[in-house]
């Protein structure tokens, strides 16, 4: 106990306060005992101190005989019954001694009778009918003991307790024993996926049957039970620790003191994103899309959502630098386009701090520009401890719970049909976008803390009347260049080719023709939205805006990477199922087969015209085919004269003969 009063010291750090006179207005003063200077305290908030140990009791008043430890010791907060039990039981015999002292001393005998007379008071109270085989009479020297550390302790009644069941007994076994059972359990048991304690006894008994061959000794192995006592008695932290890993056992015996530190509104602004369970469809064709991603930011000190942004091409600079850009923007477009509103979207203007985890993206250095952009700070939170940033993890849940069930993707169930969600999908993607707006919006501001019992509304409603104007960037096309995705093109006539879409612009080509003809340089491309992209010119050192000439699918409409591709895709299957590749493949056999005809007619005219010309050199017509009909010769036969016909038949003895005589 302590006492306000002579004697009483107390410790603060290094230094020492010594009582010094009480006010008698509920002020007392103390004097340093280094340097004598005299405080004054209030004396509640001095014993307030002195409970929340900024000052700590070195010494008691003097009239006390209760040592610094012996007033340490409280009383249990749990006991059982048979312990309070014997505790009111001893407390009987020593008030009985206690009150009998004050008046005058007395000798054993006496002691003896008030002793005799307190237990046949307790036997004869029907109370204690129950635990009368409990208790016996205790002896005059007994009362006598629990009297004298009665009085020692300060009227500490738990030193009546019997000390018999917290004695801490010796181990059973010897300090070589126990060095060798240290030396197995460090080097098999506590190391990842480590042996079991069964495994750990065997190599402890051959361990200790090995070193009394060697040594001599004649050393005794401890019980199985014995070693598996001596496991469970390692705190199940290092066990996890050492035997399972770092991350499993900081997740697993993680805890939490003040919690988050934010006092204001925009001060700690958290950012991440997930994988939406749920399949959506095109507005424009209804094919399934697949599942979006949703990039949440959410400020700390309220819990407001401050803005998201809804994509498929899933995380990366883009997406979250749009999602920045969205919490920035002010909100009046979004609430004006639900039905009936009740609240307005007050969230605007950047961020102090943006606390992120250590996905590749927040680690990019584009990502790192923008929160120079933005003049903000970045918190990288340690790896694998979602805890640190728990009020977006707990709006990206209740995000995924406020989905509808058509389309949903649920969990795989052992001996259960799966759903397909990709057949089941009935939500377009722009109502999707529209629901979660006013999810964001609406629903989640409304929601009452289960702890707090305070709304994320009334929160950001009442810090912000008391903060300063948001403050904006003045230009965003800078962030927009940043968060694009990089590539490689070749800029020439017809401009840059990209994903099978061309873009192109007089001022790209008015670049091209003073620097050459064809050109590569860097591209910089917005994966939600094609209908433009970022050209360098390297020479300038400089972007060009170059927006897109034509697109097959869609017109001045804003189309994502994931969307031309899905379209692409869900061309091509139409044209498998409507043959197109086997229509195109038998017009290219007919095709061929016509060239192949026409080039045989030709090679056989070019033979035909050559088998003329040397038809005088023979009698017999050379035609190419048999079905072939001879050349007529346009030579006007020849004239002889009566001299030569007179002469022929000399001349040619045999009578002229053609083939298709018979």
């Amino acid at each position: 106990m302590i006492t306000f009063s002579r004697g009483l010291v107390l410790r603060s750090g290094e230094r020492q306060l010594e009582f010094e006179r009480d006010l008698g207005d509920g002020r007392v003063q103390f004097k340093y005992l280094d340097n004598f200077e005299i405080c004054t305290f209030r004396m509640s908030k001095l014993y307030q101190d002195i409970l929340d140990r900024r000052y700590i009791p070195a010494h008691v008043p003097a009239h006390s005989e209760l040592s610094v430890d012996a007033q340490s010791q409280p009383l249990p907060a749990v006991l059982t019954e048979q312990q309070q039990a014997l505790i009111a039981f001893r407390m009987r015999f020593v008030r009985a001694l206690q009150d009998d002292g004050k008046s005058a001393p007395r000798t054993r005998t006496h002691r003896a009778i008030i002793c005799q007379q307190v237990w046949d008071t307790w036997c004869t109270d029907e109370k204690n009918a129950s635990a009368l085989h409990l208790f016996r009479k205790p002896s005059v020297a007994a009362v006598e003991i629990w009297l004298a550390k009665f009085r020692q302790s300060d009227a500490n009644p738990y030193v009546l307790l019997d000390r018999r069941s917290l004695v801490v007994r010796p181990k059973r076994f010897g300090a070589d024993v126990e060095a060798l059972v240290d030396d197995v359990l460090a080097k098999h048991y506590l190391k990842l996926n480590g042996v079991s304690a069964k495994k750990a006894h065997w190599l402890i008994e051959k361990l200790i049957e090995r070193t009394n061959q060697q040594q001599g000794t004649s050393l005794a192995v401890p019980s199985e039970s014995t070693v598996l006592r001596r496991v469970q008695s390692i705190p199940p932290y290092i066990c996890d620790l050492k035997r399972i890993g770092v991350g499993y056992a900081r997740n697993q015996w993680r805890y939490s003191l003040k919690g988050d530190q934010s006092t204001r509104i925009m001060e700690r602004v958290e950012i991440d994103h997930t994988l939406l369970d749920i399949w959506v469809l095109d507005p424009r064709t209804g094919i399934p899309l697949g599942r979006p991603w949703i990039t949440l930011v959410i400020d700390r000190f309220s819990g407001y959502l401050l803005g998201l942004y809804i994509s498929f091409y899933g995380p990366s600079v883009a997406t979250v630098a749009s999602a920045i850009k969205e919490s920035i923007r002010p909100k009046d477009g979004y609430i004006d386009m639900l039905r009936s509103p009740q609240l307005a979207w007050t969230a605007m203007g950047c961020a102090e701090c943006y606390v992120v985890d250590n996905g590749l993206e927040f680690h990019a250095q584009q990502f790192q520009r923008i929160a120079w952009e933005l003049r903000s700070d970045l918190i990288y939170n340690p790896v694998r401890s979602p805890w640190y940033k728990s009020s977006i993890e707990r709006a990206i849940m209740e995000s995924n719970r406020a989905l509808p069930l058509q389309g949903k993707v649920h969990r795989p169930l052992a001996n259960a049909v799966r759903m397909d969600p990709k057949k089941s999908a009935a939500v377009m993607f722009d109502d999707l976008c529209a629901c979660l707006v006013e999810w964001a919006s609406q629903l989640h501001p409304l929601r009452i803390h289960p702890k707090t019992l305070v709304r994320p509304w009334d929160l950001w409603e009442e810090a912000r009347s008391a903060m300063p104007s948001p403050a904006f960037p003045p230009n965003l096309s800078g962030l927009e260049l940043m968060c694009g995705l990089g590539a490689q093109r070749r800029v020439d006539g017809d401009g840059v080719f990209f994903n099978y879409l061309r873009f192109n612009s007089v001022e790209l080509q008015d670049y091209r023709r003073e620097h050459g003809s064809a050109l590569r340089t860097e591209i910089r491309f917005n994966p939600e939205d094609l209908r433009q992209i970022f050209v360098q010119l390297p020479k300038a050192r400089s972007w060009l805006t170059v927006p897109l000439q034509r697109s097959m699918f869609t017109c001045d409409q804003p189309m994502s990477l994931m969307q031309l591709q899905v379209l692409r895709a869900e061309a091509g299957r139409k044209l498998t199922k409507a043959n197109a590749p086997e229509m195109l493949e038998t017009a290219l056999i007919s095709l061929s087969e016509r060239w192949q005809e026409a080039t045989r007619r030709g090679v056989r005219k070019r033979q035909d015209k050559t088998l003329t010309r040397l038809q005088g050199m023979t009698s017999v017509p050379l035609t190419l085919t048999a079905s072939a009909t001879p050349a007529i010769s346009q030579t006007p036969p020849l004239e002889l004269s009566p001299a030569m016909y007179e002469a022929l038949p000399s001349v040619i003895p045999f009578k002229t003969f053609s083939l298709d005589e018979d």
